[in-house]
């Protein structure tokens, strides 16, 4: 079953493959500092340049074959202020500018969101489709920066498995998912290699054929597991919560992911 974090990583890569975008984050949007926030324009520089498309998981809902998400997106950018233009207007110009400004942001992050519209109305392609009904709120405001923007919550019409065969903690409770990404947003569960696992026992896990070079190692297993250790070499070890840390929790499995990106240039044996 498709989930919110393949929800999370579609609007990222429409987003980075949009013209307009330049950067993309989720979670919480009024703490910046713990969101997820990625840039497109210069991805190793930590910050934010606009316009800013921000997406947040506000519910969900099991409906007749299906899951809906309800996906909050705020599509913003930043407000020019009269004293910063080159050509400065003054007087009643800049007075005029100032009103006008934040209009002109409004209406094209409209546009932006329309785009983002009519992308998930046409279903081809995407494991999912939206409801086409959407209200679309304004708002002018600080996020440290002045900016604009407006904001529309979707809703996402996931398929539901019919079949108890796809429902992983029913078939498959020892089973390892595991994968190497660059981004974390770009976890999702059933993307994963999978591998045979057992309560209480170490296990072997090769990311990307040992090849991995300043990637996130994540993991998932059943949530019931305990883990203390992991194992490279006798110089190349730790605690297990030294360098993994939870990340979510889906269908009865807990995910685990490198606190920063690293290598994995030798197995790594998991306990």
């Amino acid at each position: 079953m498709q989930s919110w974090n393949t929800i999370k990583r579609s609007l990222r890569e429409f987003a980075e493959t949009h013209p307009l975008v330049n950067s993309f984050g989720t979670g919480n949007i009024l703490d910046p500092d713990s969101a997820n926030i990625t840039n497109f324009v210069s991805p190793a520089v930590d910050r934010i340049y606009y316009p800013l498309v921000f997406a947040t998981l506000e519910g969900s809902r099991f409906a007749t074959n299906s899951v809906q998400f309800s996906v909050g997106l705020v599509f913003m950018d930043k407000v020019e202020e009269s004293q910063k233009v080159a050509d400065r207007p003054t007087g009643s110009d800049a007075l005029d500018f100032q009103t006008l400004q934040p209009d002109e942001v409004m209406s094209d992050m409209t546009q932006l969101a329309g785009d983002f519209m009519i992308k998930y109305q046409r279903t081809f392609g995407n494991d999912f489709d939206i409801t086409a009904d959407a209200n679309v709120d304004y708002f002018v405001d600080r996020f440290g920066d002045r900016v604009a923007g407006c904001r529309a919550v979707l809703t996402f019409n996931v398929p539901l498995a019919l079949s108890i065969c796809e429902i992983p903690t029913q078939a498959n409770p020892d089973i390892c998912y595991y994968g190497a990404v660059e981004a974390t947003i770009d976890i999702d569960l059933y993307d994963g290699s999978e591998q045979a696992v057992a309560p209480n026992q170490p296990f072997q896990l090769v990311f990307d054929g040992g090849a991995v070079s300043n990637m996130f190692l994540w993991f998932a297993v059943p949530s019931a597991y305990s883990l203390s250790h992991w194992f490279r070499s006798a110089f190349d070890q730790g605690n297990f919560l030294d360098l993994f840390e939870v990340y979510d929790t889906q269908d009865g499995y807990t995910i685990y992911v490198t606190r920063w990106q690293t290598e994995a240039t030798a197995p790594m044996t998991l306990q």
